[in-house]
């Protein structure tokens, strides 16, 4: 996904300010300059295009969250209506994708650098970590890795740019997306998974000796027979 497009996030009619010079984007008078039309929202702006004040990447434009605000919900909602408009868009048909399943944010909550929660859509469940400011990973080209600490132990993230969100911190927990009878079904996985990876892990069985067995057990594991292994209806 690339940093424009309308998975940017953003309303039709938002007025997007970047974060380094303050210049703010505005949709009605768009950048004849550099060939962008009047009328084209900030989601619409072509992949080339950067702040005309001080050169800075879209990522870098934010729409202020209002006094009282939740800015957690403001990227989960942006992060949502990005994968609606992709499955919308781009996923409609395509075979991969389970038309009994919907996109929806499930369980977000703080955490380090942002906010971590699942994903779900017909093509896809992953666990999401949105970082609070959206240029913390812009070094990192999609498919990299980013490790994180999490409270059941330490987790090789992959890095994927999603517009003005910046780069996000991705788990890629289910892609068959055909195993889930129902929405409910994809559901009762994502929370499934989300308590895997924010329980804190159990104390280690004591002994006198500790052997190969007993340090296993200590490690964190996030696997697909532990997370999707229960009973199929």
């Amino acid at each position: 996904m690339t940093p424009g497009g309308p998975e940017a996030g953003f309303a039709a009619d938002a007025r997007p300010t970047c974060g380094s010079c303050g210049v703010v984007y505005d949709p009605t008078a768009g950048d004849p300059g550099r060939e962008v039309p009047p009328g084209t929202p900030f989601g619409g702006l072509p992949d080339y295009w950067r702040c005309p004040g001080c050169g800075g990447p879209q990522h870098g434009f934010t729409v202020a969250v209002p006094p009282g605000g939740n800015a957690m919900g403001t990227r989960v909602a942006a992060l949502t209506a990005s994968y609606r408009l992709i499955a919308e868009r781009d996923m409609a048909g395509v075979p991969i994708c389970n038309a009994a399943l919907a996109v929806e944010a499930l369980g977000f909550r703080p955490h380090g650098p942002g906010w971590i929660g699942c994903i779900t859509a017909p093509w896809f469940l992953n666990a999401v970590l949105i970082p609070r400011d959206p240029a913390l990973w812009a070094d990192r080209r999609d498919g990299d890795k980013v490790e994180i600490d999490l409270p059941s132990g330490a987790y090789r993230f992959t890095a994927a740019r999603v517009g003005v969100l910046g780069t996000l911190a991705v788990i890629p927990l289910a892609s068959a997306m055909n195993v889930f009878t129902d929405q409910e079904d994809a559901r009762a996985a994502a929370v499934l998974a989300l308590d895997h990876l924010m329980r804190e892990p159990q104390p280690a069985p004591q002994s006198d000796r500790p052997d190969a067995s007993n340090r296993e057990a200590t490690k964190p594991a996030l696997s697909r027979r532990s997370l999707f292994g229960r009973a199929r209806r």
